[in-house]
């Protein structure tokens, strides 16, 4: 059931936790703004209303001081506009979320026939000049599904097209309560063919090539820092059990962009018990499956 809507003099929409936002790109250029919305506030305290978010953009931008002085706050900024929220009950403590402070990252494993590892080196960056070879990695944009942020960054960097597998491992990094924290997940790819050529970006990186495995797990940069006992202790163990084909438990989508089964959610879950087959295994049984096949047509 809706909130009904408000009498205030400042224009605004009502939402579903009986907040009110106001665009404030909306407002005549002649309004007096500290005026209406001062005796705004007056009006929506008396409604029962929760909190106000006050939309402004940057045309509008010298009205943000006076906001501040009615007790309004900052509560996060994108190109072209700002955000600012005051919460009116003053018996309850503010409830309206943070903003996001989450960033997405992907990171691609990718096997050719050969066994080799895809690996690059980056242009920019803490790695840049240390020859590291490491996974393609970047984050998702927005409105993009894990999925599809892994395979678009393959392509970007390196011109290869693939195909998500699954999700391999994911790590949550939160350094402390005023940075934003990172998820970081880590996707087997597939190549959609073998003996795609290899076009690097080279604003992003200054080399792309296929390595022997155990080249990428030598490397003294895994010895180092942090970051660097997380893949060795944690990371590349796990690609070291997909590529063996002894990695059992990986997140696989059950929708995707294009699948409107779920709308804009994807869905990761692990398969059920023995519902997966062992990706290097599944091809050399598959002869004898076909035997099996044959012999009862026999029969």
């Amino acid at each position: 059931m809706a909130f009904p809507a408000s009498e205030a003099p400042l224009d605004c929409d009502v939402d579903v936790f009986n907040g009110v936002k106001v665009q404030v790109a909306a407002l005549g250029e002649a309004e007096d703004f500290e005026g209406a919305l001062k005796e705004s506030l007056a009006v929506w305290a008396r409604e029962g209303r929760t909190g106000v978010w006050l939309f402004v953009p940057n045309s509008r931008a010298s009205w943000i001081p006076t906001a501040l002085r009615q007790g309004f706050d900052f509560h996060h900024a994108k190109p072209g506009q700002a955000a600012l929220i005051k919460w009116l009950p003053t018996t309850t403590p503010c409830m309206i979320p943070r903003a996001p402070f989450t960033q997405v990252g992907v990171g691609a494993v990718i096997f050719n026939s050969e066994d080799e590892i895809l690996c690059v080196q980056e242009a920019l960056g803490p790695l840049r000049g240390k020859g590291v070879w490491k996974i393609v990695t970047g984050s998702a944009d927005p409105g993009e599904s894990i999925c599809t942020a892994a395979e678009r960054e393959v392509f970007e960097e390196t011109g290869l097209r693939t195909s998500f597998d699954q999700c391999l491992l994911i790590r949550h990094r939160y350094p402390s309560a005023t940075a934003n924290s990172d998820l970081y997940f880590v996707c087997a790819l597939k190549l959609n063919a073998e003996n795609q050529e290899l076009v690097i970006d080279k604003t992003e990186l200054t080399a792309a090539k296929w390595i022997k495995f155990q080249d990428y797990l030598t490397q003294p940069c895994w010895s180092e820092g942090t970051i660097g006992k997380v893949y060795r202790e944690e990371i590349n163990p796990v690609i070291e059990r997909y590529r063996s084909g002894g990695f059992r438990s990986g997140l696989t989508a059950t929708s995707s962009e294009g699948d409107s089964k779920y709308g804009k959610h994807s869905v990761y879950k692990a398969a059920a018990a023995g519902a997966r087959a062992n990706h290097r295994l599944t091809s050399l049984f598959r002869p004898f499956r076909s035997g099996l096949g044959f012999m009862r047509r026999l029969l």
